[in-house]
């Protein structure tokens, strides 16, 4: 049975330190000020501090938080556009292209809008790498890493058995959920979300909230450092990877030095 690798897209398809993610931050807090009546930028940041965490989702933070938000335009409004930040990188397509040549399928899962996210693929220069994109639209109400963002994931896409899929994501909250409740094979893109959550995890030390950061070795099977994903990396990271990653990464694990 051939493997499903699962992408998220922000932080996991391209390096989250280019700019891109910071400028979509900025437009939310614009679009909270001029859209949502918050009375400045500097109290839109406050309230989105202190919702963001709880939801991982900026929409549903924000509609948790009382606001009527208009889907449409918050997701044009605050993903602007993609190609002045995001380029195509060649070793990205080449690991893609590794992965189809196993057989395995390829998917993203991102809590953006499907829209969105084709948008940044496309301006990846990867939009055709992928069998599908899954995200808040298919989601409703959900976002990860609840585990019913996960199951209407499987259920969009056909998955039967998810120990059989590798998931690349760049938060621990949503690789945890992957691994603890349905068993998927878990790859930690270790690059500024990581940094975020640990100092989250820090000011909320004594918090039981169950999305606090863990320690990562239960439940990340591999980690590649320097917020970068590509075949080089995931060899770098080999020599601590469980034996399941092991299995599971082979495409890219196997290669001659």
């Amino acid at each position: 049975m051939a493997w499903t690798y699962v992408f998220d897209l922000d932080g996991t398809l391209y390096d989250i330190g280019n700019g891109y993610e910071r400028r979509c931050r900025a437009r939310v807090y614009e679009y909270m000020r001029d859209a949502l009546g918050c009375e400045s930028v500097a109290r839109a940041e406050e309230i989105w501090r202190e919702h963001f965490p709880k939801h991982n989702q900026t929409l549903r933070a924000l509609r948790r938080a009382g606001y009527d938000v208009d889907a449409d335009a918050y997701w044009a409004r605050t993903r602007g556009d993609p190609s002045e930040f995001l380029t195509p990188r060649a070793e990205t397509r080449a690991m893609l292209d590794a992965i189809a040549a196993t057989g395995g399928r390829r998917l993203v899962f991102t809590n953006c809008h499907e829209r969105q996210a084709r948008e940044a693929l496309r301006a990846l220069g990867i939009e055709d790498c992928f069998d599908g994109v899954f995200g808040a639209g298919g989601m409703g109400d959900e976002a990860k890493p609840s585990a019913g963002a996960f199951e209407r994931f499987f259920h969009a896409h056909d998955v039967r058995d998810p120990t059989r899929c590798v998931f690349f994501e760049d938060s621990l909250k949503n690789l945890r959920a992957a691994s603890s409740l349905f068993g998927m094979v878990t790859v930690l893109i270790a690059g500024k979300t990581l940094d975020e959550e640990v100092r989250e995890n820090d000011v909320n030390a004594s918090s039981t909230d169950t999305t606090a950061v863990e320690t990562p070795t239960s439940f990340v099977d591999l980690v590649v450092a320097g917020g970068v994903l590509d075949v080089d990396a995931l060899r770098r990271g080999a020599a601590r990877a469980t034996a399941r990653a092991r299995l599971a990464l082979g495409f890219a694990l196997d290669r001659d030095s």
